[in-house]
């Protein structure tokens, strides 16, 4: 099920505000919004078979979050990957690290968060680790917080508090 997407500032104000990503984790195109659960990956710096097995592993609606070590000098995701998510129905990606192809994902209109973009492709080495408590951005995330991006950055509601934000939200649009 999809999550409708509120503006990240009202979710902030709604959360008590410190819920917020750094502001080094931007939308990669303009109009990007996403709202869901997180399925939250932890890789080495540059290393992609974690990711690979994130876009095979989660459900329908999640949010793939990445801590990729705040490392920008190879992408960790890209169109292919990003056109893999949507068919799967994956809401979306923040990733603490780099990106490529940031276009093509424009075209798709994909919504995806991440420091910067790059054209290197990254390693094939190194395992992650899926599905435990990771830090992007600065903010813990646990699988199933609510995550929410738009223009503005991106924020993370814990998910034992998310259902009463999101309830607030609709009575106050």
């Amino acid at each position: 099920m999809r999550i409708p997407v509120p503006a990240t500032a009202d979710v902030s104000d709604l959360a008590g505000g410190d819920v917020a990503m750094d502001a080094r984790i931007r939308a990669m195109w303009r109009g990007a919004r996403v709202a869901g659960p997180a399925f939250t990956v932890e890789t080495p710096p540059g290393e992609h078979p974690a990711v690979k097995q994130a876009l095979e592993e989660a459900a329908f609606g999640d949010v793939i979050v990445i801590d990729g070590g705040a490392f920008v000098g190879r992408a960790l995701w890209g169109d292919r990957m990003s056109l893999q998510a949507q068919e799967r129905g994956i809401a979306g990606v923040v990733i603490d690290g780099a990106v490529r192809d940031v276009a093509q994902v424009a075209e798709l209109a994909f919504p995806l968060f991440a420091i910067t973009s790059v054209p290197t492709a990254p390693h094939t080495d190194l395992d992650g680790e899926l599905g435990g408590t990771i830090t992007c951005g600065g903010r813990r995330v646990e699988p199933g917080d609510l995550v929410v991006g738009d223009d503005d950055g991106v924020v993370v509601i814990p998910r034992l508090v998310a259902a009463d934000v999101l309830r607030r939200i609709t009575k106050n649009p």
